[in-house]
Parts: C-alpha cells; sequence; structure tokens
C-alpha cells in the first residue's frame, strides 16, 4: 500500500531538499501523476520558497481543460463542477467564484504557466508521495468512498448467520453483459435503479467473497471501468455488509438502458440492453426524434484560435488549424442540407471566448453544439475520445463517437464525460470531439493530412445527420 504524506509535510520535506542550494536548485525532481512521469519543457522550480509547476502539465495528465485569455492574462481550468481561474503576478486565485490565497503568484517562464504545487494538490484533491532516493513526486487522484444509498436489509430469520453462498468471480464478458460465479446459494434482491450517474445496484444476502476477490479490494472495493460498451459504463463490488453478509454489484449504465438477469447453477448473468429492447417491455419512442420539416440550427465551434493556438503539433502546426480546418470543411457539406443551418463560432483566427461560444449557441436557439479540438499528451498517447456533460447530450456523444472512430481509424479511448464550459453551459445536446494526439507522430500527421480531414468532416456530418433523423 503506498504511504501519502501530508501536503504540508510534503511541502516541507521539498523546502528542506533545496535549502542548500536556494533558488538556482541543481536538483531536479521528478513529477508522476497515478505512476506516469509528467513531461514539460520547463522544470519544477522553487519561487519565494514555494515549489511551482506547470498548470499545463498536471492538468493535462489528469485530463483537465485549460483556457488562456491573453487579454486579461488568466488561465481557466476546468474539471468536473470545479473552475479555477489563474491570473498573472497575483497570488489570488478565484476556486468556483471563491477568492483563495496561494503560497506564490502565478508565474510565466518560456510560454509556459507555473503555478505552486501545494496549490494544485488542495484544489485538484491530489495526494503526495515523495521518494527520497530517487528524488521523485508521486502524486495521486484520491479514492472516492462509495456514495449508494444504504437501504437497511431485513435478514432472512430461516437462512445462517453465516453466509449461505459466496462470490468467486465477476467478470465483464463482453458485450454489455457481466458474469457472476458463485458457490452455495447466492440470491439478488429486487435491483434499484438509482441516477447521478444512471446505475442499477444488485444486492446479494447472506453472500460474501472468496479470499481471491477479496483480496482484490482497494478502500473497500474493486472498481471497474469499461469502455467499449454501449450501454455498460463500469461496474464496482464490496462486501456491503457484514451482519447478515451482504455482497453489493454497482453497474454503471447509459440512458435508456435496461437489463435480462438469467440464473444457473452457480452463475448468475446480467444482459444489459436498450430498454426498447428487453421483452416484455412495450417500444419506446425516442422523445428526442425530430419533426422531419424542421430546420435545425447547428453550431460548429472550432476550438481555440486567434491569441490562443491550442496544442502544439510534433508537425509544428498549432491544434486551432486543424480545427478551423475540419470546422470548414463540415460547413461546406452541411451547407448542401436543406433541413441544417449551420454556424461558425469562428470563421478565421480568431479567439471569441469560451462565454462567446455558449452566449452565441444560445442565441440562435441550436439544437445542437459540436466543439473540434485534438488533444495532446505524452509521445506515445494515441486515439479518439468524445466528451459530454449533460445527460440530454450522451445519445448525441454517442452516434458522433461512432463516426469519429470510423473516420480516424485511431485506438478508441471512449465516450467520457466532463465538466468543459462550452458543453456544461450550453442547453441544448452538446460534444466536445478529441480526433487524435498531436503530441503522437502518427495521430499528427493523420490529422493535417487534407484526405483523412476530409473523412473526418464527411463522418461527422453522417453523424449529425442520424442523430437528427435527416435523410
Amino acid at each position: 500500500m503506498k504511504r501519502f504524506v501530508s501536503v504540508l509535510m510534503f511541502m516541507s520535506i521539498f523546502f528542506t531538499m533545496f535549502s542548500a542550494v536556494g533558488q538556482a536548485a541543481e536538483v531536479v525532481p521528478k513529477l508522476f501523476l497515478n505512476g506516469q512521469q509528467l513531461k514539460s519543457d520547463v522544470n519544477p522550480q522553487i519561487i519565494n520558497n514555494a515549489t511551482v509547476v506547470p498548470v499545463r502539465t498536471v492538468s493535462e495528465g489528469l485530463g483537465y481543460l485549460i483556457d488562456w485569455d491573453n487579454t486579461t492574462k488568466t488561465a481557466t481550468v476546468t474539471h468536473a463542477n470545479n473552475v479555477i481561474k489563474l491570473k498573472l503576478n497575483d497570488n489570488m486565485a478565484v476556486v468556483n467564484d471563491k477568492k483563495v490565497k496561494m503560497d506564490t503568484s502565478v508565474s510565466i517562464i518560456k510560454g509556459y504557466t507555473l503555478v505552486p504545487l501545494r496549490f494544485i494538490g488542495e484544489q485538484f484533491g491530489l495526494d503526495f508521495e515523495w521518494k527520497a532516493v530517487e528524488k521523485e513526486v508521486h502524486m495521486y487522484e484520491q479514492n472516492k468512498e462509495p456514495t449508494d444509498p444504504t437501504e437497511p436489509i431485513d435478514p432472512d430469520p430461516n437462512l445462517p448467520v453465516e453466509a449461505a453462498g459466496q462470490i468467486t468471480d465477476i467478470y465483464y464478458s463482453g458485450g454489455s453483459s457481466m458474469t457472476l460465479n458463485y458457490e452455495g446459494t447466492v440470491k439478488a434482491n429486487k435491483p434499484m435503479l438509482l441516477e447521478n450517474p444512471k446505475r442499477i445496484v444488485f444486492d446479494f444476502p447472506n453472500a460474501n467473497y472468496s479470499s481471491n476477490l477479496s483480496s482484490q479490494f482497494l478502500n473497500g472495493q474493486v472498481e471497474v471501468n469499461v469502455t467499449d460498451s454501449t450501454y455498460l459504463q463500469g461496474y464496482r463490488y464490496s462486501l456491503f455488509s457484514n451482519t447478515p453478509a451482504t455482497a453489493r454489484l454497482v453497474i454503471l449504465i447509459g440512458d435508456n438502458t435496461g437489463y435480462v438477469m438469467t440464473e444457473e447453477a452457480g452463475k448468475i448473468q446480467i444482459s444489459l440492453m436498450s430498454a426498447a429492447d428487453v421483452p416484455g417491455t412495450p417500444p419506446i419512442t425516442d422523445p428526442v426524434t425530430p419533426p422531419s420539416s424542421k430546420v435545425y440550427n447547428v453550431v460548429l465551434d472550432a476550438g481555440h484560435g486567434g491569441s490562443d493556438p491550442g496544442a502544439a503539433s510534433v508537425l509544428k502546426k498549432p491544434e486551432k488549424e486543424f480545427t478551423l480546418s475540419i470546422a470548414l470543411k463540415m460547413k461546406a457539406l452541411l451547407d448542401k442540407e436543406s433541413k441544417i443551418k449551420v454556424h461558425l463560432t469562428r470563421t478565421g483566427d480568431t479567439y471569441p471566448t469560451l462565454d462567446d461560444r455558449v452566449k452565441f449557441a444560445e442565441s440562435i436557439k441550436a439544437d445542437l453544439f459540436m466543439s473540434i479540438h485534438a488533444n495532446s499528451g505524452v509521445s506515445s498517447a494515441t486515439g479518439t475520445e468524445t466528451y459530454y456533460y449533460r445527460d440530454n447530450s450522451k445519445a448525441f456523444a454517442s452516434v458522433i463517437h461512432k463516426h469519429l472512430i470510423a473516420a480516424t481509424g485511431l485506438k478508441d479511448r471512449g465516450v467520457k464525460k466532463e465538466a468543459y464550459k462550452v458543453i456544461k453551459q450550453t442547453t441544448m445536446p452538446a460534444v466536445l470531439i478529441e480526433a487524435g494526439f498531436l503530441s503522437n507522430a502518427n495521430d499528427a500527421k493523420l490529422l493535417f493530412d487534407d484526405a483523412a480531414q476530409n473523412k473526418i468532416a464527411a463522418e461527422l456530418v453522417a453523424g449529425i445527420k442520424e442523430y437528427l433523423n435527416v435523410k
């Protein structure tokens, strides 16, 4: 088990290490996030007795969205429900509209924004481990405790106090199915369907886990993410109660998802599917299917632009060029559709703020919003991602991601939920795509290839038409 030290103790050790060499420290620590080393052109530094690190290095490792406003010299970092504003040469940050004092002000060195490491730890919820021998700083995302409601369990008095059954294996068996193997007697209570996030909770009274499964628990549970299933987002299992013994399985699901449970000796299988396909369930009419006579307003947002170049490509071409090229190619195709009217947040090398982009989409009462981006990370990172935030955007994200994967042929990194401002604060179905990694030579070569861009634009247009049911 990792031994975490408090942020204050960590900083004390960190400063002591550098006390002999002062501001011009010769020993530069290596930064690791969740076990993976973070790279940057600017090393961690000590300014005013505070250790500062490039905010982009940490934030991109975690997948946060960064927006730099060159006019106000302010960096806005967004993750989940947290929005942090950091202003150049100002030691007061604004965290979710509240002012928070930092150890030292934000600075810029070689074009990189540097912020206090202690501040990052406190605001982004990181744990720290200092490895003195290796001169390494290890940061970890904190594990979250289960938040499912604790519904009281009424044990069957006819069953013995000891567990009547033991679960020996739980696994994702492909498609959209979960398999549970057991010994003895294992029966599920009536499942609970819960929201935010959508999940199905199965409790198995008078059942526990084999020693093999129990040994894999971390903070009382095993948690698994699933990225290659339409209906299954992930699952976790834990021992919900010791007296009586009660095993719990939580399955994270998408919208309009149903299930069928089949049982045989020693095995339970839970198959997820569209709610309309569950046997005995009447067909569900999709309420978002628009009438065929409507003309839809679709906003295409070419990410970054102007003073904000976005991610740098290994080909020395900025992200803003890729995003605008895709948006213009899509507009040329959508202009041929009589039932779709396309609107661009920018048509040239300009920088509308994130607020401007949101206000623009809202002002025209857009039916759909798509923000176009390309990713950046370590040189080995590759693949395509599609993001959504609100529930009314998930179906749109799934359709667009299917077409985007078909266009790029890159690694499928899945459909993910994230509170990026342009897809959080808009009200219509909205997605943000990350077509590939400009920091990867193969991805970058593909994304800046004209033929590949034409294919990406065509597939994204096909996804929009499919979602809107435009023939």
